[in-house]
């Protein structure tokens, strides 16, 4: 996490430069009508600028990021219903500790972080947390700057393997879209959408 913390206004600044509306059109109606807000939980949270927004439109938010600096930079703004929890996958092993079970789990441009032997644990401590019915929402960084992915220890990812490991940990794929990042030629991101299994 020392890139994060390092560039943490910098990458704050990036972040906050597009709205939450518009970089999760792909997945936001499924939490828009019909769906009271409830519990959400932002893994790998950053600049804070999706948590608020889940906050603002009334839910209870917990926002779990490793990177001080990212981290202590969020929570200056000091938004209510938004909790900031320092934890991190695979294990999340604060929020396992806790008897907290979320309505919607967000866990966006985090996965390429992690190491493919450390996913499958990944998916079922996500699931854990998951009330049934309850949806959990990843999104997957394609990347082909092989620079960049080493600078910043990123991963091959893959949404053939997430929607595997997420069926075995209780979970079923509600969709999957890819589309191109609007500013980065090289990179793509794919949104996967799971609902856990009653």
């Amino acid at each position: 996490m020392d890139y994060y913390t390092e560039n943490a206004a910098r990458l704050s600044r990036r972040y906050r430069s597009r709205s939450a509306e518009d970089v999760h059109r792909d997945w936001l109606s499924l939490v828009g009508a019909g769906r009271t807000p409830g519990l959400a939980c932002d893994v790998g949270a950053g600049s804070g600028r999706d948590a608020q927004w889940l906050a603002k439109q009334g839910w209870s938010v917990v926002a779990v990021e490793p990177s001080a600096g990212m981290r202590e930079l969020a929570m200056a703004d000091n938004i209510a219903q938004l909790e900031w929890v320092d934890d991190s996958l695979p294990d999340l092993a604060v929020l396992s500790a806790r008897p907290q079970r979320f309505d919607l789990i967000l866990v966006s441009a985090v996965w390429q972080h992690l190491e493919p032997a450390a996913r499958a644990g990944a998916v079922a401590a996500l699931s854990h947390l998951l009330r049934p019915q309850a949806l959990l929402v990843i999104t997957l960084r394609h990347g082909s700057d092989t620079d960049e992915n080493a600078l910043r220890g990123f991963f091959t990812v893959s949404a053939v393997e997430l929607e595997a490991q997420a069926q075995a940990a209780g979970l079923t794929l509600v969709s999957c879209r890819r589309r191109d990042d609007e500013a980065r030629a090289h990179i793509q991101w794919e949104t996967c959408v799971f609902s856990k299994r009653a």
